[in-house]
């Protein structure tokens, strides 16, 4: 006969602890074993008293945690053994799953932590002139190395390469460029700073009249006008670096490699027809990190790029005139991404002066 108490008790008990299963398996918080422990434990009693409650006469027997039970017991613990087993394993087989969504929020959380400290973290201005040096690799007489600071403070360098567009143009007077400084300060002013004439801008005009735009990489000398005298300059080589679109602005030309090795070429030119240079070639070059100031270019690439070309140029079995290659770092981050472009090249962290 049907024991209706019973049932009412079994559909007590499954209710109970299935919604407590549920209430589990849904939450993110970590879930408690001893809850979970409960809730099996009534879905056992549940389906324990479901079949005696339809089939009170029949006998039931098995093994449960390693004891030989009989009867109810015996349905009880096998249920809630086969519960807490099943149950485990689904949680062994969500664990990767969570563990990866997990993953992938704390992945965005720091993307955003750093793309706020990027916004917040601006590049310092280096105001101190230091040298730092890098040997080549079986050329002990030959070395390339960073400079920082304003280049207008260099006056131990032969040559200047100044960044430059297509249209062989120069920056204004100030504007915020390697070549409005060179500009400026190779021309000559009168008394009250005023340019009285535009020394450096008028000889690069010269040299390409009537061939413009010239070709990404072409790489031009003149004479360095007053910063002769002020900074002991023997020459200015422009190279096209940059190129500029209407609407666009400038970017970046995709001959860097090109870029750096015809200026090194026109460096150790012994003199440049035309250009009015002093004979003899020169010894050292200082680049600026090409592109990488009004066209954007990344300044890590950028150094990546120039230094291992002018590295791969100095470290050449054929004869060169050049003993010293430099790069220029404005701040503290282009300093860093030379350094270790240069690290990895030499295999030394240099010599500071």
């Amino acid at each position: 006969m049907t024991n209706i108490p019973a049932l009412c008790a079994a559909a007590f008990l499954l209710t109970t602890g299935i919604s407590m299963v549920l209430r589990q398996v849904a939450t993110t918080a970590e879930q408690r074993p001893g809850v979970l422990a409960v809730a099996w434990l009534c879905v056992a009693l549940g389906v324990d008293l479901v079949l005696f409650g339809f089939f009170p006469g029949e006998p039931i027997s098995g093994t449960a945690f390693g004891f030989r039970v009989g009867g109810a017991a015996a349905l009880f613990l096998l249920v809630w053994q086969g519960c807490l087993r099943v149950h485990k394993q689904a949680l062994a087989m969500e664990r990767p799953a969570e563990l990866l969504r997990q993953s992938r929020s704390e992945a965005t959380r720091l993307r955003a932590q750093l793309a706020d400290a990027s916004v917040l973290r601006q590049p310092e201005r280096l105001t101190t002139t230091r040298i730092h040096r890098y040997p080549v690799a079986g050329r002990p007489d030959r070395h390339l190395g960073v400079i920082t600071g304003d280049l207008k403070n260099v006056d131990f360098v032969d040559v200047w390469v100044n960044s430059e567009n297509t249209d062989m143009q120069m920056s204004r007077f100030h504007e915020r460029s390697v070549s409005g400084l060179i500009r400026y300060e190779g021309a000559r002013h009168d008394a009250s700073g005023r340019v009285v004439e535009d020394c450096v801008a008028d000889a690069l005009a010269r040299r390409v009249a009537g061939r413009t735009p010239v070709t990404p990489g072409t790489a031009i000398s003149t004479g360095p006008g007053k910063l002769a005298e002020r900074n002991k300059v023997r020459r200015i080589v422009h190279v096209a670096s940059v190129i500029g679109e209407p609407g666009n602005g400038y970017r970046q030309a995709r001959a860097l490699t090109r870029c750096v090795t015809n200026a090194l070429r026109e460096a150790e030119h012994p003199e440049s027809p035309g250009a009015g240079t002093p004979g003899g070639a020169a010894a050292s070059i200082v680049f600026p990190l090409l592109g990488a100031g009004e066209a954007g270019a990344d300044p890590v690439d950028t150094a990546r790029a120039l230094l291992t070309t002018a590295y791969e140029y100095l470290a050449s079995d054929r004869p060169v005139s050049l003993r010293a290659v430099y790069v220029l770092a404005y701040t503290d981050a282009e300093l860093s991404a030379c350094r270790r472009v240069l690290g990895t090249l030499s295999g030394s962290r240099g010599a500071r002066r």
